[in-house]
């Protein structure tokens, strides 16, 4: 008892104090570790300011650490504490790489007591790092995260949801197709400094995220001049002649316009993507596409307290012979030339411990799909032929507003945090589609059903939403933290505003903060999509059948028809219940649980089910659900070594599956299934360690899950069988990366050798799956065994 008296007796301190990064800007989430001479710790977070406070110290001299993940960790900082307020600052600097000295990367994060989202994050040097094949397109890394499937058209669905239910970010901006919500953005993959996923659980603050969101962070420059470069060494791949092979060049540029107060980060990247088809013949193999992006990012700090970002992204493709396949020969393919302009501005001010952001930004696409003619496209059992049947003329636009203000903490049996926001998109698509005959044949040639296309194909919608937020994070107890929100989101299509009631608490079992349990509840609301409504307003389809013959046709007319009124929002009903817990200093562990149902949401329904065609009307009948369980594991060995591996066992399944479209229209009625992305098993691993001789760094990417169901038609073109009821086989990848550093003229460069699929595992994206087709569940596709090379300029040390 008598130290700790004579600990009691000594002058009181409080330490007030601040993290902020390299350009000034508040780092949130920041484990801050204060440790005094006897050993003994504490560690708090810091808010959305920045700020972080210890009220109970003594006087005395302390150390402080500072880690996050994808940050550089400040460790053992000395400080010392005298009686009263004390207030300090530390600036805690983004992950690059530099080699004027040592730096030390943050380990695996920690457990955050005022975090409620369920996170999976990825930071810049992990996504360098992680071998997965075509590393130049953010879309490859991004599955390296348990909650996110690539399906086999290379689409991204977080947490087993829809492409268009999940909210995606650029710098804090909505950047999804605003007719569709995909991903059809490029971006370097050099700037990226962190990919983030919150899915089962998250920020009232998040309007359009019904099963999660996925926020990228990109690089804004600092005092520091800065130049990398990446693959700029043209390849060259010789099969079945001599070709430009795959090209992914990438630059980067930053530094200051103006030492510690202006600063713009400038990254480029060109693609030349090229692929051979064996299965097709010389000179009509091969599928060329060239892109290129840009983005300039500038950064001006008015005063300490007082931020100013702005943005340019820039987006230009043009591809041919897109959709060559093993059973696809040239003449269905297309030709496709697109652009894309995203311009963003946000104002960030503290003052008083308060935090007010606001920002505009505006978003425009265009794109045009052009086949190689207008001759009939013809579909039979073992593929098709002629040309395809539809060409299409886009354009999308967002301008986009969002506010949100964090208020100082208020003490009220406890402390309260208060954050308020409001958000305001105004959207406009426009469709045009020259659309001819498509005629299937059945495998001796005789005509089975001619489809003709009648009626405009032009038109123009447009869409308001609005929508905000309030929430409080509560903390009465030390152990215990509760965050209420309730957002409230309508548009002017539904003419009905939701209210959406959330609700989430952390729970901390033990003094050191090494475990949390976290629940959650809510109620997501989902947008509508434009590019859904659409379909009403489009060209009807006539089919016309023929019996074994090819003679005594039979015509049916099919049409999308959009309700005069009556539409509600969809929105979805989410639980999590995740536990976290920490081993030693640097392994995190996790088991999360996610439940999610989905309420009135929006699909076209044949209204005559038991005849094939007629009108299909959009209705709030579909109620899509996910389930998923996931274990995972992180840990990381020392600067340079880190493991990580996860197993999710999950479904995802809709009462009603069938995504009806022109042209590829399924005559029969809506019907309940799995989804076509639905994996319901799934391990990943990954991790990089030094090797112990020559330098070198050995890395490595593993993925295991079930293949993706798929349906089964006839000759006709109608489902046999329940939808989705087979599967693909079972993927199985694992690629392997050596990475040596060397020096040449004064600069660092980084070589990496990679092997893509080592097993060789057939993993298929094409399956013949006409029941009819003497070919029947012949499987095709699918990235083989491969061999990459990079190399990277890292910098003058």
């Amino acid at each position: 008892m008598l130290p700790a008296a004579a600990q009691a007796a000594l002058p009181a301190a409080q330490l007030l104090g601040t993290v902020v990064d390299e350009n000034g800007v508040a780092a949130a989430g920041v484990e801050v570790v204060v440790r005094a001479p006897n050993g003994q710790r504490q560690a708090t977070y810091t808010d959305v300011a920045g700020h972080f406070a210890f009220r109970a110290l003594s006087v005395g001299s302390y150390s402080v650490s500072l880690n996050k993940p994808g940050f550089f960790r400040l460790a053992h900082q000395g400080v010392q504490l005298h009686e009263g307020v004390n207030e300090l600052s530390f600036t805690l600097s983004h992950e690059f790489e530099i080699h004027e000295k040592v730096e030390v990367v943050s380990s695996a994060q920690g457990i955050e007591p005022q975090e409620s989202a369920h996170q999976e994050i990825l930071v810049a040097h992990e996504i360098r790092d992680i071998p997965v094949p075509s590393t130049h397109d953010l879309k490859n890394s991004l599955p390296a995260m348990p909650g996110v499937v690539q399906d086999p058209s290379g689409k991204l669905h977080v947490a087993g949801g829809r492409v268009g239910e999940t909210q995606f970010l650029l710098d804090g901006f909505e950047i999804g197709d605003p007719a569709t919500g995909d991903i059809t953005f490029r971006v370097n993959v050099d700037t990226v400094r962190a990919a983030e996923v919150e899915s089962g659980r998250y920020s009232a603050a998040y309007p359009h995220a019904g099963a999660g969101v996925l926020a990228l962070d990109t690089t804004a420059g600092d005092d520091r001049w800065r130049f990398g470069t990446t693959n700029f060494v043209p390849g060259l791949r010789v099969e079945r002649g001599a070709h430009l092979g795959n090209w992914y060049p990438r630059f980067t540029f930053s530094g200051p316009l103006r030492k510690g107060r202006a600063w713009f980060s400038e990254a480029t990247s060109l693609q030349h993507t090229f692929a051979l088809i064996s299965q097709q013949p010389p000179g009509a193999d091969t599928i060329t596409q060239w892109a290129g992006d840009n983005l300039l990012r500038l950064q001006l700090n008015l005063t300490p307290t007082h931020v100013l970002q702005g943005s340019f992204l820039y987006n230009q493709s043009s591809a041919s012979h897109l959709g060559l396949g093993p059973f696809a020969p040239l003449s269905t393919t297309t030709h496709l030339a697109a652009r894309r302009y995203f311009v963003s501005l946000k104002d960030q001010i503290w003052w008083k411990n308060m935090l007010l952001e606001v920002g505009a930004a505006a978003d425009t696409g265009h794109s045009e799909s052009q086949p190689r003619g207008s001759d009939t496209y013809v579909i039979t059992p073992s593929g098709t032929s002629g040309n395809f049947f539809e060409g299409l003329r886009l354009r999308a636009r967002r301008w986009q507003f969002l506010g949100n203000l964090t208020m100082p903490s208020r003490r009220w049996h406890g402390s309260h945090d208060f954050a308020v926001g409001v958000n305001l998109d105004a959207i406009d698509f426009s469709h045009l589609a020259l659309r001819h005959t498509i005629e299937v044949e059945r495998s001796d040639t005789t005509l089975s059903r001619r489809t003709t296309f009648s009626g405009p194909s032009q038109f123009h919608l447009s869409n308001t939403q609005i929508g905000g937020y309030a929430q409080d994070f509560w903390r009465p107890l030390r152990s215990l933290l509760l965050q209420f929100g309730i957002r409230s989101d309508g548009d002017q299509i539904i003419h009905r505003a939701l209210v959406e009631p959330r609700i989430a608490a952390n729970i901390l079992p033990f003094r050191d903060d090494r475990a949390k349990l976290a629940l959650a509840w809510g109620i997501y609301y989902q947008p509508v999509e434009l590019a859904v409504l659409g379909q009403g307003l489009d060209q009807q389809q006539t089919d016309v059948f023929f019996d074994n013959s090819g003679k005594s046709p039979v015509s049916l007319a099919s049409s999308f028809v959009l309700p005069t009124g009556g539409l509600k929002q969809p929105r979805f009903y989410t639980t999590s219940v995740e536990w976290i817990q920490k081993f030693g200093a640097n392994s995190l562990a996790s088991v999360h649980f996610s439940r999610r149902i989905e309420r009135f949401g929006l699909a076209y329904e044949k209204l005559q089910p038991a005849q094939p065609g007629g009108l299909f009307l959009l209705q709030n009948n579909r109620h899509d659900r996910y389930r998923s369980v996931e274990f995972s594991l992180r840990h990381s060995f020392g600067r340079k070594a880190e493991l990580f591996g996860s197993f999710t066992r999950s479904r995802a399944s809709s009462n009603e599956v069938h995504d009806y479209a022109l042209g590829e229209l399924i005559l029969s009625p809506q019907a309940s299934g799995r989804v076509s992305w639905d994996a319901p098993n799934r391990f990943l691993s990954w991790g990089w360690a030094p090797a112990p001789i020559w330098g070198l760094l050995i890395s490595y990417f593993f993925e295991y899950r079930t293949g993706f169901p798929f349906s089964v038609i006839n000759q006709q073109q109608l489902l046999v069988g329940p939808p989705n009821r087979l599967r693909f086989p079972d993927y199985l990848s694992l690629n392997l990366g050596i990475e040596k550093r060397f020096r040449f003229r004064g600069y660092e460069w980084a070589a990496r050798l990679a092997t893509v699929n080592v097993t060789g595992h057939a993993n298929p994206n094409a399956v013949i799956n006409n029941v009819d087709a003497p070919n029947f569940l012949r499987f095709a596709g699918g990235q083989g065994r491969a061999v990459t090379a990079r190399l990277r300029l890292v910098g003058r040390k």
